[in-house]
């Protein structure tokens, strides 16, 4: 699918979109970058981005990368580090291939907030269904 498919496809993942608030900032093939603003609902008990918001922002940015102009990918095996804990308002995530196999994928999703901190760096391995 084009850019414009890819973007329109993924307006229905309701998790992503209404529960998150994430925005998608730029898709191309192989490439994406979004943006989400942090809200209360996103800090956990010590007022720091929730992990699993963190992880949420980083699959989802994989996710419209690999599945823009590709054959529908899933992802099949992911690793994170937290590099930093996220105290701003906003957080950005890239994601860019490293390999992009038939059948099998790896992107590099990294997550920085508003003043570049590194907050994560996620490897993704996706699954191309063809």
């Amino acid at each position: 699918m084009t850019s414009d498919e890819c973007i329109q496809y993924f307006a229905n993942d309701r998790f992503a979109n209404d529960a998150t608030g994430i925005e998608i900032l730029e898709v191309t093939g192989n490439y994406a970058k979004t943006r989400l603003k942090i809200k209360p609902k996103h800090r956990n008990a010590n007022n720091v981005v929730m992990g699993g918001c963190i992880y949420t922002l980083a699959d989802y940015t994989f996710a419209l990368a690999a599945n823009c102009e590709n054959p529908p990918t899933t992802t099949l095996s992911s690793n994170i580090v937290f590099n930093a804990p996220a105290f701003g308002d906003e957080l950005y995530a890239v994601a860019e291939v490293i390999k992009n196999g038939r059948s099998i994928c790896t992107f590099d999703v990294k997550v920085f907030d508003e003043k570049d901190v590194l907050i994560a760096t996620v490897m993704l391995v996706g699954f191309r269904k063809s």
